[in-house]
């Protein structure tokens, strides 16, 4: 898997978000991200797990940390 990012065009600071080469909108993070949901709540059954609510918990810490550190992938169980 590859991240990559070329200039955009919106503005001096705009980049394009590439996945193995190819351009990614929120679209397609947004269609990843149903999918991811589904599966945690299909592994991690709801109300007696947290299923896809610990993955939008993270996606919040990330958020709000801006930094993807190795304390969070610890805390929720995640491996490089």
């Amino acid at each position: 898997m590859t991240i990559s990012t070329d200039k955009g065009k919106k503005g001096p600071d705009d980049v394009i978000i590439k996945y193995n080469g190819l351009p990614i909108s929120f679209i397609e993070i947004a269609k990843v991200l149903l999918i991811l949901w589904e599966n945690e709540d299909n592994l991690y059954p709801p109300p007696k797990l947290r299923g896809a609510g610990m993955s939008m918990d993270f996606i919040n810490e990330l958020f709000e940390k801006r930094e993807l550190t190795d304390d969070l992938l610890r805390k929720y169980h995640l491996k490089k």
